[in-house]
């Protein structure tokens, strides 16, 4: 449970690529997420391009992490998969695999950064046009993944005033 509190939104990252294993692992992860009827809608879109990235930084104003991050996932949400037509599960399901890829990183000693993409639709459009995604292939988030520039150390956020025992 260390890898919770020791996360850290990571903005700028080392000229360091990140290791094969290590990509499968968060991947694992990602797809261990608990989902609405077991659903899975996730699909991942591996990035390591810079035109790519940059295409994103130009369009995203909180995207400049990848200028140097070696390696971006796009996590999207298969609707062909969706055992709940038209409830749009797929949106939680993949903020939970999106989760588990910040934890497993963090576990692993290597920086991210989830950037929103759902649902802003020009984000979404971009996404769908740079990755080539089919109609049922809904872009939600992009994770910049690589080891950390330097050192954040971690924050308490705990708040015990927003916390309510049987009615606010």
């Amino acid at each position: 449970m260390n890898a919770i509190f020791q996360r850290r939104s990571i903005r700028k990252f080392q000229d360091t690529p990140v290791p094969e294993k290590d990509i499968q692992q968060i991947l694992r992860a990602a797809m261990a997420a608990p989902s609405a009827g077991n659903a899975q809608e996730w699909e991942f879109v591996l990035c390591r391009d810079k035109e790519k990235m940059e295409a994103v930084m130009q369009m995203h104003e909180y995207a400049f992490a990848l200028k140097t991050a070696p390696l971006a996932i796009l996590v999207c949400g298969n609707s062909e998969r969706e055992i709940y037509p038209g409830e749009d599960w797929w949106i939680q399901n993949c903020s939970a695999a999106t989760q588990n890829m910040l934890l497993e990183a963090a576990d692993l000693g290597i920086g991210s950064l989830w950037l929103g993409i759902h649902p802003i639709p020009k984000r979404i459009d971009l996404m769908r046009e740079l990755f080539l995604l089919p109609a049922h292939i809904h872009p939600f988030s992009l994770v910049a993944l690589g080891y950390a520039a330097k050192e954040k150390e971690p924050i308490d956020r705990y708040h015990p005033e927003w916390v309510h025992e049987e009615h606010y």
